[in-house]
This record gives structure tokens, sequence and C-alpha cells, in this order.
């Protein structure tokens, strides 16, 4: 009887956000949660997900816990202030726990607003293969100009990212990537420990703030490999409950923004150079600091302005 080579598996460790809210009363969310398990199934036998503890303390995880295919996954509960901090606790889990492991594969698990069209499935299950690049970022368009995703991005993340970081804005159009914020993620975990391990972390906007922190800043390029994967087409209702989210978010972006120019521009005494020099050089850093700074305060209220009035607020 000839011996069969046995099929080679991805050293690819998938991880799955659990939705924040649940899905009891969402079968369509349901329904993507499951299928993205089985598509992450097919790199690896048992995806980790991720669930926070909040969510599973109010019951919005009870059918979850008591589904038999549970029991074929696993379920790493967390404290996390948001789902950006869930990723930390996914990654961190996998560094400390699967030191053979490649890549890490990070899929949020709460979509309920895939447009009909089968293309974003498909594409998702080839996304969650590729192994060819150092940093895979799921790109996406959306459905409707007004949504909240479309909005934060369109008066949020561009304007604010081009204000602080203009290189790495346009830089990050010529990938091409659309959505800089995406929440699919597909990344070596080499690459990925140096950017938790060596550089400041973030609660929020990890994806956003790994692009700052992939920047050569004396070369003006990329230090990584970084591609993008279209995924299709995703939509959100526009809501005027979505006001808060965007502003919320917003200010999260330039929060972040600001701390990381800040830390990267910043002037470094050298040797050699004298108190007074360096003093100098100082005040040219803070006075550019505070003109961007004004700049931004002009978006924030722009985009206020601007997300209320299409919001109908």
């Amino acid at each position: 009887m000839t011996k069969q080579t046995p099929k080679k598996t991805s050293n690819s460790k998938p991880i799955i956000i659990f939705p924040y809210r649940g899905y009891e009363n969402n079968e369509r969310c349901q329904w993507y949660f499951w299928w993205t398990v089985d598509r992450c199934k097919e790199i690896d036998p048992k995806p980790i997900v991720m669930l926070p503890r909040d969510t599973v303390i109010r019951n919005d995880a009870a059918s979850f816990i008591k589904d038999e295919r549970t029991k074929t996954l696993e379920v790493v509960q967390t404290w996390s202030t948001d789902t950006c901090q869930t990723w930390l606790a996914g990654w961190g889990h996998v560094l400390d726990n699967y030191p053979d492991a490649e890549r890490i594969v990070q899929i949020p698990g709460d979509l309920d607003y895939v447009n009909e069209d089968v293309e974003f499935y498909n594409n998702l299950s080839g996304f969650i293969k590729t192994t060819n690049t150092d940093i895979a970022i799921g790109d996406f368009g959306t459905g409707d100009k007004y949504s909240a995703k479309s909005l934060v991005d369109t008066y949020g993340s561009y304007s604010l990212l081009a204000n602080w970081f203009p290189e790495i804005s346009q830089s990050i159009r010529s990938l091409p990537l659309h959505r800089s914020r995406s929440e699919f993620l597909n990344i070596k975990t080499s690459v990925l420990r140096e950017l938790i391990i060596r550089n400041r972390n973030f609660a929020y906007e990890q994806t956003l703030n790994f692009l700052i922190k992939c920047w050569n800043y004396d070369e003006s390029k990329w230090r990584y490999n970084i591609s993008t994967y279209p995924l299709g087409v995703l939509s959100d209702n526009k809501s005027f409950r979505d006001y808060r989210t965007c502003i919320d978010q917003i200010e999260r972006i330039e929060r972040m923004l600001s701390l990381l120019w800040r830390e990267i521009k910043e002037p470094k005494k050298k040797s050699g150079l004298s108190d007074k020099m360096f003093e100098q050089q100082y005040t040219i850093f803070s006075n550019e600091y505070d003109k961007l700074y004004t700049k931004s305060k002009g978006i924030m209220e722009t985009a206020r302005t601007t997300i209320r009035a299409l919001l109908g607020v």
C-alpha cells in the first residue's frame, strides 16, 4: 500500500475577534462569524477566538458558549477597553504560546453589513491564506459615502494623517490602500514582534499606528514589504446615532497622530552638539508642532460640523 504524503498546512495562526455585542439577535452576524471560522480552519484546525469578558458577563455570548462548535476553537477570554485592545491581547497570546507560528491573521468577527455579493467572502478566503508579504492589509470599499466608516476616514483619518505625516499619507494612497484603519490584518510574527515590542503600543487604531511605525523616516520609504488585498464592499447604515461613534474615533486618531509626531520628530541630543544648538533645534520642533496642532484643530472643527450636517443631527 502506497503511503500518502500528509497535506501540508499553513503555519499561520488565525485570530477571530468575537463580536463585542454578541450575535444573540443577529442571524446574519452569527452566520458570518461561523463562516469565518470555517475559512480559518482551512489554515489552522483550531482557530483562536478572542472573547471580551464583559461580553460574557452581559450574557451576550450565551449562545456562543453553549454551541458545540465552540469546542473546536481556542477561546481566549480577555479584559479590554475596546476592540483594538482585544487585538493586542490576541497578538500577545500567539507570540507567547506559539513561538513557531510564522504569521498571524486577524479577522473581525462582527460583520453583519457585507453586501449580498459573494465576492467579499471569496476574497476573504484568499486573504486568510496570503503568505507572500510582510504585511497584508485587507482593503475594502463602502456602499455609502455617508456611512460611519466613510465619514471617519474622509473627514478624520485622511485629513489628519495628511496634516501630521504627509509623506506617509501619499505613500499609503499609492499602495493603494483606502482603509488605513482596516481590521483585516495578515502579518509575519517576526514583523509584529518588532512593532509591538520596540515601539509604543496603543489600545486603539492599531493598523494606522503600525503604518506610521513601518515608515523609514531617514530614507522616505517603507521598512517592510506592505501589500493590500482587495476584499470587496462593506456597507453600514447611515444613522444620526453614528455621530458620537464618528467623533470618538476621530478624536482618538488625532490624539495618537499628534503624540506619535512628537515622539518621532522630537530632537535627540547628539554627542558634540552644544546646548545652544540643541535649544535652537527644540525651538524649531516646538514651533512646527504648534503650527500642525493649530491646523489639526481646524480639521477637527470641520469634521464635527460636516459629519453633524451629513447625519442630520
